[in-house]
């Protein structure tokens, strides 16, 4: 079991460095005929793209970017247009684990490389299709291939979606097909673009959005990433619906109060206790908020429902906190993030108390993005400047132990990582890493990440007793 945990890369061929090099100096080339950011009219090149508004380029005059011709093609009637776009982003990666007595060190580098393109046609006020096709494509070879690493070509999303508006901003909607979903907190359900493959779903979503409320309903099942073409299908063994409200939030005039209701349904679960059908029921509220000087973004969740019919009750607290110094040089952040999250107590009793993540990110981790929130408490001071608008520097030093010494730990896809008997004690590490972001443009940003694993008590009878380092320097283009 412990060799399902990190141990599961192997040696890849080494990317050609001039390769990544000559794809940058393309991708410079295009921001240096770029015209300068400081216009009139805001641009905002989304994590989804589906979620993209270009309307305003109706008015010829808005027109002065070099994309702008792509994202508003006339059809002749005002209010019948197409938007194209795409996204572009390369990936290197790279582990070392320090060898342990007879175990050789280990060595990993591989190369990811993300295609996204997509088409958005209104039909008028009420009426749009959108479509996007995504190919992941990794180089290396690994011992334990991760499904979100490779995909050669296959549709990422493809909905049509019908709006009624009413007075005000009110307006009342319905998304069906394959999508992106993101309802509830981001921390539970996520189409996670930190992953070489992005998460989408088939399904239906309703909504209804006013200038004070945002109301989410969904049915959908997630879709099963294959490694071949266009034969990615929905996973009739995972199946989600839920729910949410929020509202603006009292305290910040940036923020939102929310309360949702998530349920999973899935044939096949795996935790240290067992396999099994989980059913899986999610009662949560967020809190989330912007001001001057203060942000926060907090979760309370409480799960109940059944794994192997017998009963399950699990929890969960993510919080996080930032100060900003608005008045001093770089504009410092500090911030804490503090998570924690139910184990299971007793691994000879069927009743179960692991928390389920159901659909998440990688933010529970730090830099590397490897432990899920199951069985996991973290601390996470972290420290950010901006050096300049557009550069970012952050230091980050997460902590984590387990919530209970008989569960295991686990990858954000419930995968068990280590087993609850691999070691003893609770604590499981730290993981001190540095970010640096470089967004030149509006379309193209830097990204590099480089962190240290130190190993706790948990972890010293394993195979990464001495730690392990891990490295990240990513290239990312949208239009």
């Amino acid at each position: 079991m412990v060799d399902a945990g990190l141990d599961r890369y192997r040696q890849g061929r080494r990317c050609h460095g001039f390769l990544l090099l000559s794809l940058i100096n393309i991708f410079v080339c295009f921001t240096q005929i770029l015209p300068a950011q400081n216009t009139t009219v805001a641009r905002s090149y989304l994590p989804n793209a589906a979620n993209e508004d270009w309307s305003f380029l109706q008015d010829p005059s808005n027109r002065t970017d070099f994309w702008d011709p792509l994202k508003y093609i006339p059809l002749g009637n005002e209010n019948r247009y197409l938007t194209l776009s795409g996204e572009i982003r390369f990936r290197a990666e790279g582990f070392r684990i320090r060898g342990v007595g007879e175990i050789p060190p280990t060595r990993d580098t591989y190369f990811l490389q993300r295609y996204l393109f997509g088409a958005d046609l209104h039909l008028g006020p009420r009426f749009r299709l959108f479509a996007e096709i995504q190919s992941g494509i990794i180089r290396g070879q690994l011992r334990s291939p991760r499904p979100t690493d490779q995909n050669n070509v296959d549709i990422h999303q493809a909905f049509f979606e019908w709006r009624q508006p009413f007075k005000g901003k009110q307006v009342l909607g319905l998304k069906a097909g394959r999508q992106e979903l993101a309802i509830g907190s981001s921390r539970l359900i996520s189409a996670s673009p930190g992953l070489n493959v992005k998460r989408s779903f088939d399904g239906v979503v309703l909504y209804y959005r006013s200038d004070s409320w945002r109301l989410f309903g969904a049915f959908a099942k997630l879709v099963s990433i294959k490694d071949g073409s266009f034969d990615d299908t929905p996973d009739h063994e995972q199946t989600f619906y839920g729910f949410s409200a929020n509202r603006a939030s009292p305290r910040f005039k940036r923020g939102e109060l929310g309360f949702y209701y998530l349920g999973v349904d899935r044939a096949r679960a795996l935790y240290y206790q067992g396999v099994g059908r989980d059913k899986r029921h999610t009662l949560g509220v967020n809190w989330s908020g912007s001001g001057t000087r203060v942000d926060i973004d907090y979760d309370a969740i409480f799960q109940w429902g059944s794994f192997r019919d017998a009963s399950v009750r699990a929890w969960a607290y993510s919080t996080e906190t930032g100060y900003r110094f608005v008045g001093l040089r770089w504009k410092p952040r500090l911030s804490l993030r503090a998570d924690i999250a139910s184990g299971d107590r007793d691994p000879a009793d069927p009743e179960l108390q692991s928390f389920n993540p159901l659909f998440p990110g990688n933010s529970y981790s730090g830099a590397v993005g490897l432990l899920g929130p199951t069985n996991l408490a973290d601390l996470t001071p972290a420290f950010t400047i901006a050096l300049k608008p557009n550069l970012i520097m952050a230091v980050e030093v997460p902590s984590y132990w387990r919530t209970s010494e008989r569960d295991g730990v686990y990858a954000t896809d419930l995968r068990v990582l280590f087993p609850g008997n691999a070691g003893e004690g609770k604590y499981v590490g730290t993981n001190p890493g540095y970010i640096i972001v470089w967004q030149p443009t509006r379309h193209l940003k830097f990204q590099g990440a480089i962190t240290r694993f130190l190993s706790g008590d948990f972890l010293k009878n394993t195979f990464v007793a001495e730690g392990f380092g891990f490295y990240s320097a990513s290239v990312l283009y949208r239009f």
